[in-house]
């Protein structure tokens, strides 16, 4: 049996996740090779990873540069408008709030 890389593993757990229109069990990650207790480390790393900044990596010859793309600001505007318990007013207010601070950062970084 060969070993997956954690990228294919992290692939294969989503390309499950886009095939499944429902929600739906941990157990259903065994179809892909997941164990239970895999399968709950991957997701708890995967949702950690969810609430983090975004960063993007420039891979330049034999160095890889890595660029946080997001702020704190951001990540707590992007908290409030993916919080489905919050009313559509205030996710929209915080989603248009998230959309021009990114715009004003990408346009200092030029």
């Amino acid at each position: 049996m060969v070993r997956r890389t954690l990228i294919e593993r992290a692939d294969a757990i989503f390309r499950l996740i886009e095939k499944v229109d429902a929600p739906f069990p941990k157990s259903k990650l065994q179809d892909i090779g997941l164990n239970p207790s895999t399968a709950e480390k991957w997701l708890d790393l995967i949702t950690f990873i969810q609430q983090k900044p975004r960063i993007r990596m420039i891979k330049t010859g034999t160095n890889t540069i890595i660029e946080q793309l997001e702020t704190g600001y951001h990540v707590m505007s992007r908290k409030i408008f993916m919080d489905t318990k919050r009313s559509y007013r205030e996710r929209f207010h915080a989603l248009q709030s998230y959309l021009s601070a990114l715009i004003t950062s990408e346009r200092l970084s030029e």
